[in-house]
């Protein structure tokens, strides 16, 4: 074999093991993330921004089982969701839950240009997570995810969307 030829598969080789670790701790990382609150938990007060300016805290759905959707107009996962999510809204309204979808990233501007392209009919609360701690204080690091509250702002369900989503939603409505 020439010199050449060796000297480029062991770096392909070195090249390749590299990316095997990288892919392993990115994985272990994933997996430690901690994402969503506990069930149980009492849910941490916020404010966000609706679409028409109005300021909204936890205390405006007291007495009310909610489900935030955690949403960027960036991710392509959230994006293929909106139309089953517009649908389930009339499930959740039956279930007696509020669904509400929660842009963690863009302004007002940014946030009813989205609504409008993909034709969201939920109602849309504006919290960046670069300004705004109530993603953070929900533990929703990653976008889709979600938290529903129970009528006494508690925590009956939360994390990210897994293939069965719509029946891990379903489910927790009807605990909620």
């Amino acid at each position: 074999m020439q010199p050449i030829l060796v000297t480029n598969l062991v770096l392909l080789w070195i090249v390749l093991l590299l990316n095997l670790l990288l892919t392993i701790a990115l994985i272990r990382r994933f997996n430690d993330m901690d994402i969503g609150l506990e069930k149980g938990s009492l849910a941490p007060d916020f404010q966000a921004e609706t679409l028409t300016g109005e300021t909204v805290k936890l205390a405006d759905y007291a007495r009310k089982a909610v489900s935030f959707i955690f949403i960027s107009p960036h991710c392509s996962p959230c994006l293929e969701k909106i139309p089953k999510l517009n649908a389930l809204a009339a499930k959740a309204e039956r279930a007696g839950v509020e669904m509400l979808l929660v842009n963690t990233d863009g302004d007002k501007a940014e946030t009813a240009a989205f609504v409008e392209k993909h034709n969201v009919t939920l109602p849309v609360l504006i919290a960046p997570s670069e300004s705004n701690s109530f993603a953070r204080d929900y533990k929703a690091d990653a976008t889709p995810s979600y938290c529903i509250l129970n009528q006494d702002s508690y925590v009956e369900a939360a994390g990210v969307f897994e293939p069965d989503w719509e029946e891990q939603l379903a489910r927790a409505w009807a605990a909620a």
